[in-house]
């Protein structure tokens, strides 16, 4: 089982230990060789790009309370009631439903902040990311240079998954 939370001192120790050494995670980032975060540049790091994004980050973290990943609702327009979602697991716990669990649930914490569509812009061969989309309903919109753009309605019936 797994929750999703706003980021804690904790989940920023565990996550800066995986981007500093989880080559797996380090690749998919794009990650140089001379980036070593500790937790209060992680911490820090989140709080601007939260901040420069109109975004909200949440730990993914097992019912041990180990922190395996991140999901974020981004560029929220409340407006318009969209947000995007990204995130990322560590190389260790892929394949193990996390992400698809955590993903439900940022749907349903969008859906409780009034957020009527979701959206994400998905490399082509990303097909476990694709895959995780198509699960919840998600549809491609549009596609370019390699990428296809995801959308997601979010309606109540999210709230019951």
């Amino acid at each position: 089982m797994i929750t999703i939370r706003e980021l804690t001192d904790q989940d920023a120790v565990q996550i800066s230990y995986m981007l500093c050494e989880d080559e797996i995670l380090r690749a998919d980032l794009n990650i140089g060789p001379d980036f070593k975060p500790d937790f209060k540049r992680v911490l820090k790091d989140c709080r601007n790009w939260c901040k420069s994004r109109n975004a909200t980050t949440f730990a993914v973290v097992l019912s041990n309370r180990t922190t395996v990943g991140s999901i974020s609702l981004s560029h929220i327009n409340n407006e318009e009631k969209t947000a995007r979602i990204g995130y990322w697991i560590g190389g260790n716990y892929r394949s193990q439903g996390y992400c698809s669990a955590a993903f439900r649930l940022v749907v349903v914490k969008a859906a409780e902040l009034g957020i009527t569509k979701l959206f994400s812009t998905i490399a082509e061969d990303n097909l476990n990311s694709k895959a995780i989309w198509d699960k919840q309903g998600g549809y491609v919109t549009g596609s370019s240079k390699g990428k296809a753009t995801y959308e997601l309605i979010c309606s109540h019936s999210h709230s019951f998954l």
